[in-house]
């Protein structure tokens, strides 16, 4: 009986879906990265860290010892390079390192990217993904990270790219995406050649699957307004199920929780409505 419960114990503790976190160990230097970063005081990740859910990527703490005269303010580039699975990005990072200028994460099997993984960034430069299996890089990606010079994303599977996700990056100089599914091709300090990789991504590199969804998406938030609630829950539903059972779930997930909450709070609303008290009459 004794031997069952253990065995028991050990197989709750085992279930997915349990809590989980990500801690990293730095390795920390102070060496040149060349342009656009210069001399930079960085963490290179030394343990092997494992990543492999979203629930897993909250990072609850980072060790290693400073350089001397130096503190987590001064870290401007984090690299991780072929330490363990990260297939999703590291959240919460930038409450640690709070003035990153450069993110290097490769051979992780990283497999997906989304603005809201960069948008806490905002001086960021340099940004190294290569030799992962990124698929997708969704509309705005980059909306707020103006300052991005330098991107490489070779050697991905990268098959759709939205047509404005270079668009706003009027500082951009080095863009790699060689070896990907849609594209294969780099260029270096050629704001010409770059413009060509942008030029051509939009032609070759938009997945109908992904399109035909994001246009769905759209339309049901264009006319999330009129719908009653019940209605409105009945397209959610559906198109919910449709998201799921493609390879895209992740990024539309949080348009889809927006459009359940205002599907809750219209519910809420028409069920104040219904149940006012009617005037009492007398005969």
């Amino acid at each position: 009986m004794f031997k069952i419960i253990i065995l028991l114990l050990c197989m709750s503790l085992a279930l997915p879906g349990s809590s989980q976190s990500a801690s990293f160990d730095c390795q920390y230097y102070s060496d040149d990265w060349g342009s656009p970063l210069g001399t930079v005081y960085y963490c290179s990740v030394k343990n092997s860290v494992a990543i492999t859910s979203l629930d897993a990527a909250q990072v609850d703490s980072v060790t290693g010892k400073h350089q001397a005269g130096y503190n987590n303010d001064h870290v401007e580039v984090f690299q991780v390079y072929n330490k363990g699975q990260i297939h999703y990005f590291p959240r919460r990072l930038n409450k640690i390192f709070k003035n990153l200028k450069g993110i290097s994460i490769r051979y992780t099997g990283l497999k997906e990217i989304h603005q809201s993984d960069l948008k806490h960034f905002p001086n960021l430069k340099y940004l190294y993904l290569s030799y992962n299996n990124l698929e997708i890089l969704e509309k705005d990606l980059f909306e707020f990270n103006p300052n991005l010079e330098d991107i490489y994303l070779s050697s991905n599977k990268i098959s759709h790219i939205d047509p404005n996700v270079f668009d706003k990056l009027s500082k951009l100089t080095n863009v790699s995406l060689n070896s990907n599914t849609c594209i294969s091709m780099a260029a270096y300090n050629s704001s010409t050649a770059v413009q060509n990789i942008i030029k051509t991504a939009k032609n070759k590199c938009t997945t109908s699957d992904y399109s035909n969804l994001e246009q769905k998406v759209k339309n049901l938030e264009a006319e999330s307004s009129k719908l009653s609630s019940e209605h409105l829950k009945e397209k959610l539903e559906k198109l919910e199920n449709e998201v799921e059972n493609s390879k895209f779930s992740n990024f539309f997930r949080d348009k889809l929780q927006d459009l359940k909450a205002d599907q809750v709070k219209k519910a809420q609303e028409e069920a104040k409505t219904t149940t006012k008290i009617e005037p009492t009459t007398t005969t």
